[in-house]
């Protein structure tokens, strides 16, 4: 279950927590049941200890105290925060609210993905556009199609499906429903990586700009790696702060 809240109650003098930032942790894209958003008038709601302490150790390390005279934007009651409890470890979405401060597009590199253990540790955190595990729709050899979650900064090439150690770390079998989770897809005609001609040097010797490939050394020598489609940017005026 998922609870949108309009934040957080600060508690001043609290210590930073440490960030482990655990690489094996997966986001979950999809909201299980669904998403129930609290608020609603004439209803009671139930939290339980350790999810309030999750929401706060986001909104002090999202959020640390000290800052002054911050624009709306930047403010912890400007964003909204969706939780999910899987196990011992609680997940927390943080978004902005473009209505609060009547905005129309959110601050560039903006919104933050926390894995909280339930003992109060941050075992992993995404900030902006840092870097996270790919969601890929990918060809079946069957013809049909599977979404698949990747790690981080890998591209899956056309037989990725049937070769090992392609990056692949799940295929996802529940829907993905998840706000703000965006699934990629190969542009057609972009194979797996290729070697670089003799004589090629990355930075001097330029890809066209829509190759959709970028210079790498892999196994001993230059390649040619494919990319993911770049998405727009968003026209915002700065970051979360942190």
């Amino acid at each position: 279950m998922f609870i949108a809240l309009s934040g957080c109650a600060r508690a001043p003098g609290l210590s930073p927590t440490p960030v482990e930032n655990d690489p094996s942790i997966i986001f979950p894209v999809s909201t299980g049941q669904g998403l129930v958003t609290v608020g609603g008038q004439g209803k009671t709601y139930q939290l339980d200890g350790e999810v309030l302490r999750a929401l706060r150790i986001v909104e002090q390390d999202l959020f640390p105290a000290g800052a002054s005279e911050r624009p709306c934007w930047a403010r912890p009651e400007a964003h909204t925060y969706r939780f999910t409890r899987q196990g011992d470890i609680i997940f927390v979405y943080v978004e902005e609210d473009l209505a609060y401060c009547h905005r129309q597009a959110p601050a560039m590199d903006s919104g933050a993905k926390y894995a909280i253990s339930v003992d109060g540790r941050i075992l992993r955190r995404v900030i902006g556009s840092e870097p996270d595990h790919g969601v890929w729709r990918l060809k079946t050899p069957e013809g049909g199609t599977v979404i698949v979650i990747t790690e981080p900064g890998v591209v899956p090439g056309p037989s990725a499906l049937q070769t090992p150690d392609s990056g692949i770390v799940r295929i996802v079998t529940e829907p993905v429903d998840m706000p703000g989770v965006v699934i990629l897809e190969r542009p057609e005609g972009v194979g797996e990586a290729r070697e670089a001609e003799p004589g090629v040097i990355p930075g001097l010797t330029m890809l066209p700009a829509d190759a959709g490939v970028r210079w790498e050394y892999l196994d001993g020598g230059l390649m040619a790696v494919p990319q993911p489609t770049s998405l727009p940017l968003n026209d915002g005026d700065g970051g979360v702060p942190r």
